[in-house]
């Protein structure tokens, strides 16, 4: 079978038209999402980039899989050859196949495995294991290009060229950086969103309290002074979105031209989102609110696969992916894994599935957050430079207040007590032998507060990514 993996970085589920915007960001990601399942409550189990993709990759919560942060804590997975002495030698130490990663699944069946992306150079020695392709996409040369800055036409070119020397069996993973800040469109591109819809929130209110922030990515540091600023800005995202969808509609193309688009398995989705000063952060990804965690995913089965295309409310994460792509491809799934495959609630959406999920961000800050149906609560155990503004714990009632701007903790002291032993749960049932990850990133520090601490003593990072 051949599976196509897009990982799209800082993609919004609520910028997608396929998700009800009203901005013509995506029409080909609209229209392929006609074919596709939609899961309309998707999050990633881990944010931002390392934890994501690592729990994506290894099927396992960030807590288990020990990738919470990024720096010197985000090197080494959680697994035998990081903690015995195993190597050269044929003993019960050596990592059997509980421990393989997604990709290294299909390798060791024999099945071609490609990544086409600039993720290894983050840094994520682990992502190496096991490809036995990487196209590792080069940024243009020039002023504040990075590893993080390759262009979507680049990305998509390098793809198309690697599929054509593929007719049969493969897994391919493409991650795109845009949207991803910087942001590099041209006036005219960016002019096309100018009028694009506004959120609610921040309200005027909010941004002039903003300018009392002083840290990373805070208002002043963004230069946002007000709605207008707030909008131009999120013209620049929309615009980056409606580049890289325009590029996918090549490779959707070409997948179509080559008679491959209905037999090949096709995802689409995000790392994490981005925020846009909703909760005091402008064009960042930082906590467990919805604007960083929930991104799209679209999922279209091969055309042989019984499926429902249309819309989903089940709650899921990334951690999902794994067994999913795994299920499809009729591979068991490594006893280590953790998630649950989808392809049941691809099936028909009529399927009783779990009724919360968990998911952890652990660079800006350090927070844990439980998502049921009706509630979100987040236990914050390092605020990182936002020690004023960041309640130890917040709850939110996402069906009346689905922006979380209400916190609704202290007058539903029952109702926390409820959700926290139910999140203690989740953790002691995932958490296996190892210490847990995200505590030890609050204990240290989390890697981005460590980082920029400069900015409390007033120091500009406007122009840093």
């Amino acid at each position: 079978m051949r599976t196509l993996y897009i990982d799209i970085d800082s993609l919004r589920a609520d910028h997608v038209g396929a998700y009800g915007y009203d901005a013509e960001t995506t029409p080909n990601l609209d229209s392929f999402a006609q074919d596709a399942v939609a899961f309309d409550r998707a999050y990633v189990a881990n944010s931002p980039c390392l934890p994501s993709r690592a729990a994506l990759l290894t099927g396992r919560y960030g807590l288990r899989n020990g990738i919470e942060t990024h720096g010197p804590q985000s090197q080494l997975l959680n697994h035998p050859a990081n903690e015995v002495e195993w190597a050269g030698t044929w003993s019960d130490h050596v990592p059997g196949r509980e421990w393989w990663s997604l990709p290294r699944l299909f390798y060791e069946e024999r099945v071609p495995t490609v990544a086409v992306t600039s993720f290894p150079r983050h840094p994520a020695p682990w992502f190496n294991d096991t490809w036995h392709e990487i196209y590792q996409i080069q940024e243009p040369v020039g002023n504040r290009e990075s590893f993080q800055t390759p262009r979507a036409e680049s990305v998509v070119d390098t793809a198309i060229d690697a599929l054509s020397e593929y007719d049969d069996d493969l897994f391919m993973y493409v991650q795109l950086w845009d949207p991803h800040g910087p942001y590099r469109r041209s006036d005219d591109e960016v002019a096309e969103f100018a009028d694009g819809p506004a959120p609610p929130y921040p309200t005027v209110e909010q941004i002039a309290n903003h300018q009392t922030w002083d840290a990373w990515r805070s208002a002043t540091h963004m230069e946002i002074e007000n709605r207008a600023d707030l909008r131009r800005m999120i013209a620049n995202y929309d615009a980056e979105i409606h580049y890289a969808d325009r590029h996918l509609g090549r490779l959707f193309e070409r997948l179509k031209q080559r008679g491959l688009y209905e037999e090949t398995l096709i995802i689409v989705t995000g790392d994490h989102g981005e925020e846009f000063g909703e909760h005091g952060l402008y064009r960042e990804h930082w906590s467990t609110h919805d604007g960083t965690q929930r991104v799209p995913l679209l999922v279209k089965p091969p055309a042989d696969a019984a499926a429902e295309t249309g819309h989903r409310s089940q709650l899921v994460t990334n951690v999902d992916m794994a067994p999913t792509v795994a299920e499809f491809a009729g591979l068991e799934a490594p006893a280590r894994w953790q998630g649950r495959s989808l392809c049941p609630v691809i099936e028909s959406g009529d399927v009783d599935w779990r009724d919360a999920v968990f998911v952890d961000h652990g660079l800006y800050t350090a927070q844990r957050a439980l998502r049921t149906d009706q509630w979100k609560l987040i236990r914050t155990y390092h605020a990182g430079m936002w020690d004023d503004a960041i309640p130890e714990l917040q709850l939110y009632d996402m069906e009346t207040d689905p922006w979380e701007q209400t916190n609704l903790a202290e007058e539903n002291p029952e109702v926390v007590s409820r959700l926290e032993s139910r999140l203690a749960t989740l953790v002691e049932s995932r958490q296996g032998p190892y210490r847990d990850a995200l505590r030890e990133v609050a204990e240290r520090g989390p890697a981005g507060y460590r980082a920029f601490q400069e900015d409390f003593n007033g120091v500009s990072t406007s122009g840093r990514d």
